[in-house]
C-alpha cells in the first residue's frame, strides 16, 4: 500500500496541474466569447441570392456521372453552381450556365470573402494556397483574402466549390492552444476521444479507486493519511 499511497499522491499533483489548465482556459473561453473564439470577430452569413440563368440540363448530370444520389442547384455569386453527390460521398461541382467543372478565380474569391466580411478594413491580398494548418481537416485547394482590419483577418475559400471555408485572425493562435490544452487534444484536430484523453481518463479513474481504497484503510485504522 505504501507504493499505491506514493503513487497517489504524484497523480494528485498531476491532475492538479491539469485542473488549473481546464480554469485557465475556461475563464479564458468566457473573456473572450465565441465570436472571437471562432475569429467571427467580422463574420457575417453571405446572403442567399437567387439562381442566375441555367443553360446545362440536370438530367445531363445523372448520365454524365455515376451513382448520382442527388443534385442541387445554388447561386455561388449570382451565379448558377450544381453541387451533385454520389453514392459513395463524393462531391462534384459545375457551372450550371456552361456544364464545365466550377473554377473560382482569385478576383471571384475576393468578392466572396467581401461577402462573408462586415468589418472595416479592405481586401489587401488575395494568394493561391492548397490548405492551411490554420484550418482543421482542409488540404485542398483555395484562396487566402486578407483584409486591412485591426485583427488581420483572413478569409480561406475553396476553390472546387466557391464556398468560403472559414475565417481566421490574429488571435487565432492563443484560442486553438487553449483548445487544445482545455481538451488535452495537442494534435489541433479538435479529437476528443484521442488516446491522450483515454489515458487521462483511465488515470483519472484509478485515482479516485485509490482515493477511496486508502480512505477506507485510514478509517479502518482511525488515522489520516
Amino acid at each position: 500500500m505504501r507504493y499505491v499511497r506514493k503513487l497517489h499522491r504524484w497523480l494528485s499533483l498531476v491532475i492538479f496541474i491539469q485542473v488549473l489548465i481546464w480554469l485557465v482556459s475556461g475563464l479564458y473561453f468566457g473573456w473572450v466569447g465565441h465570436q472571437s473564439l471562432a475569429a467571427h470577430d467580422y463574420f457575417q452569413s453571405i446572403p442567399k441570392a437567387p439562381v442566375g440563368t441555367v443553360f446545362y440540363p440536370e438530367n445531363a448530370l445523372i448520365e454524365r456521372f455515376d451513382n448520382v444520389k442527388s443534385v442541387e442547384i445554388r447561386s455561388i455569386s449570382e451565379t448558377a453552381q450544381y453541387l451533385v453527390l454520389t453514392i459513395e460521398g463524393a462531391r462534384h461541382y459545375v457551372n450550371a450556365q456552361t456544364g464545365e467543372r466550377w473554377q473560382t478565380s482569385a478576383p471571384l474569391a475576393a468578392k466572396l470573402a467581401r461577402q462573408s466580411y462586415n468589418g472595416p478594413g479592405s481586401v489587401n491580398e488575395v494568394q493561391a494556397v492548397t490548405g492551411s494548418e490554420e484550418i482543421i481537416d482542409w488540404n485542398k485547394p483555395g484562396y487566402r483574402v486578407t483584409f486591412t482590419d485591426d485583427i488581420h483577418t483572413r478569409v480561406y475559400v475553396d476553390a472546387a466549390s466557391g464556398e468560403v471555408v472559414d475565417h481566421r485572425n490574429h488571435s487565432w493562435w492563443l484560442s486553438d492552444w487553449m483548445f487544445r490544452l482545455h481538451f488535452m487534444d495537442y494534435s489541433g484536430e479538435r479529437d476528443f476521444n484521442s488516446l491522450l484523453n483515454i489515458i487521462a481518463a483511465t488515470i483519472a479513474l484509478w485515482f479516485s479507486l485509490s482515493g477511496l481504497i486508502l480512505l477506507g484503510r485510514s478509517l479502518k485504522h482511525r488515522q489520516l493519511f
